[in-house]
């Protein structure tokens, strides 16, 4: 993996993205911290220096002016270091006393807060910047005690190094810890590119590879394995519905075919001519069938159909399917009959289900022999509201009742009955789009098919 290409990475980029972020709130938390200590190490100087000059404003009090400048001197005299500053002037600004040359020319503010760089009169050179506070005495006197803030400065820098040194440390972390995040994260998402090159190819068996962290690429991997799962198993259906329609089409038109050869082989007979339009048109008819029921049951797999989805009261659809079939079944001679629960509301595709619900009732008044019974009920509990179709035919045993959902199934027992082996289909698909549960049990005798929709 180059760094070039890794460096153009989305993942990359966000992490730089957040290391900005970062950095910016890092600067603006280390500016806050180095404002305080500044303001903190100037409160510190400025109690010292007021501690100071009540401690000399006592000395004023008890000695006059003479034991004031006495003290001035002896503690000029002492500080050795130049931390400390004095000045004792008087009224012509003549110094008395002190360690500086004359009155600073700064302004001092309302608090008589003043700072200025002086240079002790002993020495020379840069001097230091002095935090100083002036006081009026009697008869134009005036006294100024400072502090120099040298050492505060050294502090405030020592601080200032050890934050910017954190905050670089901090930076070169975040790159290095977005570097390898990045180049973890962009393994992953090779080798799901990887995979899915691989089943562009023509590999359907691949599937994602997952690490067990249950992090979001396992979750991602999760929803691209089912939907794997789901598109090969659509992809066998498509074959089998191939191969079936391939195998079910051939028989009607090779009849279609032999019935014209041979009326055309035979002496001109306009009764022949018009048997066999009206055979040809019957098997014409039955293939038209089979294509319409394939067409609904692609329908019924379109998601495009949640749009037609209304309210439906699903007992007065069974009622009307069961009033659809009453002439077949009176002619047949078996009992239908329909007991739904009335009240309830079904948010479906009223089309699909009414047709769905249509397949089960002819398949089973097709299945039903003479003096059978076939009944439709509605009922509810909960939140389920379930729609069950059964009768007293044959039934479906019960290690092919999975398969008869399958286009094209049909068992060897109904090989001699009209079908085409795609109404079950239909029934399972108008379920699926639906989110309903659709089973098939065992009514001894006869079949008893229940599809469970949950309940608007």
């Amino acid at each position: 993996m180059r760094p070039a290409s890794l460096l153009r990475t989305t993942t990359f980029r966000l992490a730089l993205s957040y290391l900005g972020i970062f950095t910016v709130s890092a600067i603006a938390l280390l500016a806050l911290v180095s404002w305080s200590t500044t303001m903190f190490i100037e409160w510190q100087v400025q109690e010292t220096v007021e501690a100071e000059a009540t401690g000399l404003s006592e000395i004023y009090h008890d000695r006059d002016l003479a034991g004031l400048a006495d003290i001035i001197t002896q503690r000029a005299r002492q500080d050795i270091d130049g931390r400390a500053s004095y000045l004792l002037m008087n009224s012509d600004g003549q110094p008395l006393a002190g360690n500086l040359r004359g009155w600073p020319m700064e302004v001092a503010d309302q608090l008589g807060w003043v700072r200025f760089r002086v240079i002790p009169v002993p020495s020379a050179g840069q001097g230091s910047e002095v935090m100083a506070r002036a006081y009026e005495l009697a008869d134009g006197y005036r006294l100024l005690v400072g502090r120099s803030l040298s050492d505060a400065k050294r502090v405030k820098s020592a601080i200032n190094r050890a934050l910017g040194w954190g905050l670089a440390l901090t930076i070169l972390l975040g790159v290095v810890g977005g570097y390898f995040t990045s180049r973890h994260m962009l393994q992953r998402v090779e080798e799901m590119s990887r995979i899915a090159r691989r089943i562009f190819g023509g590999d359907m068996s691949q599937r994602m590879i997952l690490s067990g962290s249950d992090d979001e690429f396992d979750s991602l991997g999760e929803s691209f394995n089912e939907m794997m799962d789901e598109i090969e198993r659509l992809l066998e259906g498509i074959r089998t519905v191939s191969d079936n329609i391939a195998h079910d089409l051939r028989t009607p038109l090779n009849r279609l075919r032999s019935r014209i050869d041979l009326i055309l082989l035979g002496p001109p007979d306009c009764d022949g001519y018009r048997r066999t339009l009206e055979e040809t048109l019957a098997e014409a008819d039955n293939l038209l069938a089979t294509f319409t029921a394939i067409l609904t049951i692609s329908h019924a797999e379109s998601s495009a159909r949640l749009e037609r989805f209304e309210a439906v009261d699903p007992a007065t659809l069974a009622a009307d399917v069961v009033e659809l079939y009453e002439p077949l079944a009176e002619e047949k001679e078996i009992r239908i009959s329909v007991a739904a629960e009335s009240g309830h509301s079904l948010n479906v595709d009223r089309h699909l289900l009414f047709q769905a619900l249509a397949n089960l009732v002819d398949n089973a008044v097709k299945y039903t022999p003479a003096g059978g019974a076939v009944s439709v009920s509605v009922t509810s509990s909960g939140d389920v509201v379930t729609l069950s179709v059964v009768d007293s035919g044959p039934g479906i045993p019960e290690d092919a009742r999975q398969s008869v959902l399958e286009r094209f199934v049909r068992l060897d027992s109904t090989r001699t009955t009209p079908g085409n082996g795609l109404g079950l289909s239909l029934v399972h698909a108008v379920a699926r789009l639906h989110g309903a549960r659709l089973s098939l049990g065992d009514n001894a005798p006869g079949l008893v098919v229940r599809m469970e929709f949950p309940a608007s």
